[in-house]
């Protein structure tokens, strides 16, 4: 008997075609939006996860309040860290080591070509375990600086393209750096951190002489001890910095972050970003239940004279009830398959498209089997709920006034 239904249901929806494609499309737009937000949103925080694992959970980063609303190395109101506060960072309770980096913008000329890009002076020495420890950073050809290089530089990926000065840039080409010469000794490998693609790292020393900076540093990077003592460190430092820099609590001019606190940070936003965006792409799935519905009650009134056929021939209301509902589960489900699909590609398209721009391996989609089928069952059930009413108003009719009709 069901398997007669079933025939017929789809006999009748393949006689309405345009409708019914029009019905699915409501249904397909809001099963892939939903799919492409949720799949995106776990893989990136799955990418956000794994960063933070290879940066470690030991980190604590201190930056001067003007640096924080343009990044390191970019004063904006004169306040900025010096070695002193370094050295007090050092000894704070907690801390294994930490480095001062210098970081400023400077003009880059190759191949009669000019541009301007951020370089970054980090020390070459023991300290260097601070920096090289998070895995920021691989050198794909040529070499690491080391100590004793002098007006040596490694490049990151993007800068080192065609693009940038009309010829790629390899291990050994020299690059006028503020009209002073350098030459490139290693290349960063491409799909590592996207903070360091397109920048210029030199030893603190040479960034220092190339920008008569002596005291300044752009940030401060710390390594502590116990992971677990991580929020007292924090404190400690805290507490060093204010008393050496002559602020009160409350009034800092620099900020005391964890890795862990901004992770952490940035995941609440997004979650709360993500599920807005998925309830926004909820309400097209709303508009497909309501287009179904509206679909299968203009069938009702389109097969009065079929229905009144059926009951006047013994057909129970039970049956006229399941035809309807099959005939709406099948637009849910084939609404829900076809967004399934679409979904999956839009996500494994943004995929691709992100690994073109940070390399690959930088990004994954997260799309599991329980995601795909559960979308899919979903539009299977919005599809059956949205049909319950029609089917209803069917079984409500009066045989011989539906014959009459």
């Amino acid at each position: 008997m069901f398997k007669d239904f079933f025939k017929l249901a789809v006999e009748n929806l393949t006689h309405r075609q345009l409708r019914s494609w029009l019905t699915v499309i409501g249904i397909v737009i809001g099963i892939a939006a939903v799919v492409a937000l949720v799949s995106l949103g776990k893989g990136l925080q799955y990418t956000v996860d794994q960063q933070f694992v290879k940066i470690g959970a030991d980190k604590i980063t201190v930056t001067a309040k003007s640096a924080s609303q343009g990044g390191p190395g970019i004063q904006d109101s004169g306040i900025t860290l010096t070695t002193n506060d370094l050295d007090v960072v050092r000894k704070s309770s907690g801390v294994h080591e930490a480095i001062g980096p210098l970081q400023k913008i400077a003009k880059i000329e190759f191949n009669k070509k000019t541009k301007f890009s951020f370089i970054r002076g980090m020390p070459v020495d023991d300290t260097r375990i601070v920096y090289d420890d998070t895995g920021m950073y691989d050198v794909e050809y040529g070499r690491t600086l080391k100590e004793g290089d002098n007006n040596k530089i490694i490049i990151g990926p993007e800068l080192a393209k065609e693009s940038n000065f009309g010829r790629q840039i390899y291990v050994n080409d020299k690059i006028h750096i503020n009209d002073e010469e350098f030459t490139v000794v290693g290349i960063i490998k491409t799909g590592g951190n996207p903070g360091v693609s397109s920048i210029i790292m030199m030893t603190l020393d040479d960034a220092r002489d190339l920008f008569d900076e002596k005291e300044e540093v752009s940030m401060i990077m710390v390594k502590i001890y116990n992971a677990e003592e991580l929020d007292q460190v924090v404190e400690n430092i805290k507490k060093d910095l204010r008393r050496e820099r002559n602020v009160k609590e409350g009034r800092e001019d620099f900020t005391v972050e964890s890795t862990k606190k901004f992770v952490e940070s940035f995941l609440v936003i997004f979650n709360v970003i993500t599920t807005l965006l998925i309830g926004l792409a909820s309400i097209s799935l709303l508009v497909g239940a309501i287009g179904i519905a509206n679909t299968m009650y203009t069938a009702v009134l389109e097969r009065r004279r079929e229905i009144g056929i059926m009951k006047s021939i013994g057909a129970k209301n039970s049956d006229i009830i399941q035809i309807f509902l099959i005939e709406s589960s099948l637009i849910g489900f084939i609404g829900g398959t076809i967004g399934v699909l679409i979904g999956s590609g839009l996500s494994l398209l943004a995929e691709k498209l992100i690994e073109t721009f940070l390399g690959e391996g930088f990004f994954q989609v997260f799309l599991p089997w329980w995601l795909l089928l559960g979308a899919a069952l979903f539009a299977l059930v919005i599809g059956t709920i949205s049909g319950i009413f029609p089917a209803r108003q069917a079984t409500g009719m009066n045989p011989v006034d539906a014959l009459r009709s």
